[in-house]
């Protein structure tokens, strides 16, 4: 991957990240603490988009893509599974990015743990139903899981 791309594919996942330094640079301390509390939700936000720009039409599901270098997994037999189970995370996603704004917007002072937690039950309930669902790739495993991720994106970004 050329050097340029790889900057933009890396702005691109760090991109909430750089905020508070550039609010450092061009404003100052101040603005640092202004804008800190709101690199969770926009993370939350650019995961949720990341999910939801692979449900066009002409793109293959991200889930899809982890499906097929899981070798535990027919992806022919998961494609539609992987579809809805994208759109799925990229709601959950959108809705934890929303759900981070609630203690910014005055509301309650625990409430930003709530969804990662919820987060982390999607995840977890989902390798269950996967089991149920396709028990012919025996018990799905969170460890396989990112597995099949890392294999995904090694292919993909080298």
């Amino acid at each position: 991957m050329p050097l340029r791309a790889r900057g933009a594919w890396l702005f691109r996942r760090l991109g909430p990240l750089a905020l508070p330094g550039a609010a450092w640079l061009l404003f100052g301390h101040d603005a640092v603490l202004a804008v800190l509390p709101l690199v969770p939700a926009l993370a939350l936000a650019g995961f949720a988009w990341g999910f939801a720009r692979t449900l066009r039409a002409e793109r293959e599901p991200l889930i899809a893509r982890y499906i097929r270098f899981d070798e535990r997994r027919d992806d022919a037999e998961c494609a539609g599974y992987a579809r809805r189970l994208t759109g799925l995370w990229a709601l959950a996603l959108a809705a934890a990015a929303l759900a981070q704004l609630v203690p910014l917007a005055g509301g309650g002072a625990g409430w930003h743990v709530v969804p990662p937690l919820l987060l982390l039950a999607l995840f977890l309930g989902e390798h269950v139903v996967r089991s149920l669902r396709f028990p012919a790739g025996g018990i799905a495993w969170p460890d396989q899981t990112f597995r099949a991720i890392l294999r995904s994106e090694r292919a993909r970004h080298g």
